[in-house]
């Protein structure tokens, strides 16, 4: 009898699927007694049970045996991305653990962290078919199912039905608040979510954009409209009827939507802010050169150029792109790094400083996409006046996707627009202290220049 390529893979696809729904299964069948609180026997103790993503957890064990050892295991599922993680601990005197004092001794991390059962999820091995864990519906939550297993259990014995689990609980982590309005958009040509706080406002605004991978994410804008901002999530392309390639975008679309957010209702008049991601971040940046409304500019991981295919405006070319060389593309065990495929000159730099926007600049030293030492060298090629307009932030040990804080790392994954497994870079633990850090200087930064008193100084 002969295999064919298609039989392989049917049949690869059919024991992924059984390996999934047995894995499940066995997870539903430890996740049953909700972690109550009981005195004669172990209990996992979870608060807040509901909470925003950016919120620390409290995680405690208790009637357990002194000394005991113990693994106290994560486990999410969000569509075709399954992560699991763990950690070892050894209970005190009095049969407790307390995972934001007590240190874990192994597992997927080690050292005393609250946090670090979530950013040290990975992928479990055989079951998850995706290397990212990435919310499109910011409607329902991450539901997290945490247990206690007796003894010191390696990672990827976790799944095995002989593990003795001793307690469990479950936790929601939601992007959204409950308060927060969520409302689809499609005025004009364009396409989006806008995400509004509970009250009538104004509230300060926020255009939020991520890359080239397309489509319309939603996460990012949802938090930060639960942190308070009208943030609308821009879609660009490949998404409803946008244009399928980049090929074929225009800057009066991204005028367009600074314009409409600007004139909501229920956003501070004065101006508005823009958030982007790697592709996002470059188009963030030629709004902040071009647009007197936009007052504050955060580009995550965007490089200072104008990447790939050219911009227009008007049906005319506004910036000229930068042509990816495919030739010096770095292949590693993971994918390749693309940190030599573009040229790095001062005279291809986006000129932000053009306005008198306020520039937050975020990057990982260990991005695989691009030399992110370039952003010092964009600050230096700022005129001397212009130069205290912009921060930026370089972290050791960080990648390219710098995402909402505790949200594990993402060091590769498949880029549909290039066909190729991209390696984003980073070290998980390094990545997870960057993430935390620059949350918190992404919201003070545009909770300071999108103030009220900060917009209405700037018209005077």
């Amino acid at each position: 009898m002969f295999v064919t390529g298609l039989m392989l893979e049917v049949l690869h696809r059919s024991c992924t699927t059984v390996l999934h729904r047995s894995y499940t299964r066995l997870m539903a069948r430890q996740f049953t007694s909700g972690g109550q609180t009981c005195p004669s026997r172990p209990c996992l103790n979870i608060s807040p049970r509901v909470a925003l993503v950016d919120e620390r957890i409290s995680i405690t064990a208790n009637s357990l045996r002194p000394l005991q050892r113990v693994t106290v295991q994560a486990w999410v599922e969000e569509g075709k991305a399954v992560f699991s993680s763990c950690g070892h601990f050894l209970a005190d005197q009095q049969g407790q653990i307390d995972v934001s004092q007590h240190a874990s001794l192994g597992g997927t991390y080690k050292g005393v962290d609250s946090m670090g059962l979530f950013w040290s999820l990975k992928p479990v091995p055989g079951v998850s078919t995706r290397t990212r864990i990435m919310k499109a519906d910011v409607t329902t939550p991450l539901v997290f199912r945490l247990s206690v297993i007796d003894d010191h259990i390696p990672f990827d014995d976790l799944q095995l039905p002989t593990t003795m689990v001793l307690a469990t609980g479950e936790l929601q982590r939601w992007y959204k608040h409950g308060s927060v309005r969520r409302i689809a958009v499609r005025e004009g040509s364009l396409r989006g979510t806008l995400f509004l706080p509970a009250g009538v406002g104004p509230f300060p605004g926020v255009l939020d954009m991520f890359g080239s991978t397309g489509g319309l994410v939603e996460f990012r804008a949802a938090l930060l409209a639960s942190r308070g901002f009208a943030a609308f999530a821009l879609g660009y392309f490949g998404y409803d009827d946008l244009p399928k390639s980049l090929a074929d975008l225009d800057m009066d679309y991204f005028l367009d939507a600074v314009d409409w957010l600007a004139s909501l209702p229920y956003v501070q008049a004065g101006g508005i802010g823009v958030v982007g991601t790697s592709k996002g971040g470059e188009l963030a940046f030629l709004l902040g050169m071009s647009c007197d409304k936009v007052k504050a500019v955060v580009n995550v991981s965007g490089s200072p150029i104008f990447s790939f295919d050219d911009l227009k405006k008007s049906g005319q070319v506004f910036v000229k792109g930068l042509h990816f060389d495919r030739t010096k593309v770095d292949r590693t065990d993971e994918g390749v790094t693309t940190t030599r495929c573009f040229p790095y000159d001062p005279a291809t730099f986006i000129p932000v400083w053009e306005k008198n926007a306020s520039l937050l600049y975020l990057c990982g030293e260990e991005d695989g996409t691009w030399t992110t030492a370039n952003a010092n060298k964009f600050k230096d090629s700022f005129p001397a006046e212009k130069r205290d307009n912009i921060e930026v932030v370089i972290y050791p040990r960080t990648g390219h996707l710098i995402e909402p804080p505790y949200m594990p790392l993402c060091r590769s994954s498949y880029h549909r627009m290039l066909d190729i497994t991209l390696v984003w870079g980073g070290q998980p633990e390094a990545h997870a202290a960057a993430q935390e850090d620059a949350w918190k200087r992404l919201l003070h930064f545009l909770q300071k220049h999108l103030s009220q008193e900060c917009l209405t100084s700037s018209r005077l």
